[in-house]
């Protein structure tokens, strides 16, 4: 199967069948033998016709006047669109011809002629959004930007509107493939080399700059490292594990947090991990085993529902469900999936995870709770509601990281503490 087939196929299953864009396109990246290069460029053309996948229909539209397009006609078109506007390195005619035998493979000479009108067409006119086109700012932002409007607006109102211009040509950009170094098998200054470079945020992180994937390096094999973004890495950081704490970790899978407060904990005291279901917990137990991490219990447990001791952990991160909207860079898929509803049933379950943490934090001990989504109801709001109902517990510290800042995911991390009951 050639690449360009093969990107049109993850994309399907991303779109149609709503499968995550990372775990269908790491699936092709695994089954399909493509080589170093071919796997760059599939990765490059998913990513970027979901990023830019608004404004690409946009201009389609502008051409097509309203005419009833097929489902998989109108993707093809989209995904070649992407091509031709961003991916120069291949000749227009090349793009045009594949995408025209494939439509004609798949819905005849009818198909193949208007696929070919289409785009020959839109290489000799630009239709991509302008702000003239539309009757205010945010409308533009929203189809230019690839960004719901309803999610638009949420950023206008909380962080106004120069941040949320900026979150949204940062969610346009390329997201570094960032990693942290496993402390208990080697150091930072060993692994610096011409492929790494120093991360901005964690003392802990380096930036991959080889072609290789993460997973055929022999530094990853053997648990030297792990893909974490900076953001990210500053969770455990807060956490600020002691060697001998009972900690736990409430939504654990696929542990890369687990796996970085193990490696500050240097395998003392006991970490127990969990997540609903038993396959994320596999994966859990395998990168343990990959790190080296020995003081981890893995556990299939409803974090809502826990038939723990109550106040029996020193510490509880609780790295909550989220609408993920400080990783768009790297799951562009989310903003085609994400509704006002699903935040709000998301923010439910946050504030019934929150609960459970309560019972079982011992007095005096500590509550870290990050999210990686920049949407204050989740974040700000969620904590403050939080320390209202219990108001026992006291804010030590709170960090937001929005995208752009460092060129990291966007992440929201609290840390509380817990005291005697109030009277």
């Amino acid at each position: 199967m050639k690449v360009r087939e093969v990107a049109f196929k993850v994309l399907w299953d991303i779109l149609r069948d709503d499968l995550y864009s990372n775990i269908a396109l790491d699936k092709a990246l695994r089954d399909e033998p493509l080589s170093i290069v071919d796997k760059k460029f599939l990765t490059m053309l998913v990513h970027g016709t979901l990023q830019r996948y608004s404004s690409l229909e946009y201009e389609i539209d502008q051409v097509t006047k309203g005419k009833v397009i097929k489902p998989k006609m109108k993707l093809m078109l989209i995904m070649s669109l992407y091509q031709l506007r961003y991916m120069d390195k291949t000749p227009s005619y090349a793009i045009i011809n594949e995408a025209v035998e494939y439509m004609k493979n798949l819905d005849g000479k009818a198909g193949a002629s208007f696929t070919n009108g289409v785009l020959r067409t839109l290489t000799r006119e630009n239709h991509k959004p302008k702000v003239s086109d539309f009757p205010s700012y945010l409308q533009y932002l929203s189809v230019a930007g690839n960004t719901p409007m309803f999610i638009c607006k949420m950023w206008n109102a909380q962080y106004g509107g120069e941040i949320t211009k900026e979150i949204i040509k940062v969610n346009l950009k390329e997201a570094p493939l960032t990693i942290r170094v496993n402390t208990l098998k080697t150091t930072k200054e060993k692994l610096l080399n011409e492929e790494y470079e120093e991360g901005k945020l964690s003392p802990c992180s380096l930036i991959y700059k080889g072609n290789k994937r993460i997973s055929e390096l022999e530094e990853f094999k053997n648990g030297e490292i792990s893909v974490q973004d900076e953001s990210g890495q500053l969770v455990a950081l807060m956490l600020d594990p002691k060697q001998e704490d009972i900690i736990l970790d409430m939504c654990a899978a696929p542990g890369s947090k687990t796996g970085h407060i193990a490696e500050l904990m240097k395998n003392k005291g006991k970490i127990y991990a969990l997540d609903l279901y038993e396959h994320r917990i596999k994966l859990l137990i395998d990168g343990m085993n990959r790190l080296g991490v020995t003081n981890v219990e893995a556990l299939a447990k409803d974090a809502t529902n826990l038939d723990f001791e109550k106040e029996m952990f020193d510490k509880v991160l609780l790295d909550a469900p989220c609408s993920g909207l400080g990783v768009v860079r790297r799951k562009p898929d989310i903003l085609r999936k994400i509704t006002p509803e699903r935040i709000d049933s998301i923010i439910n379950d946050q504030k019934l995870l929150l609960e459970s943490a309560n019972k079982h934090l011992k007095v005096g001990g500590v509550l870290v709770y990050s999210t990686c989504t920049i949407n204050k109801n989740e974040n700000e709001k969620q904590i403050a509601k939080f320390i209202e109902n219990h108001p026992n517990y006291q804010l030590i510290e709170e960090k937001v990281i929005l995208p752009y800042e460092y060129n990291s995911d966007g992440f929201y991390i609290a840390k509380l503490k817990k005291g005697e009951p109030h009277a």
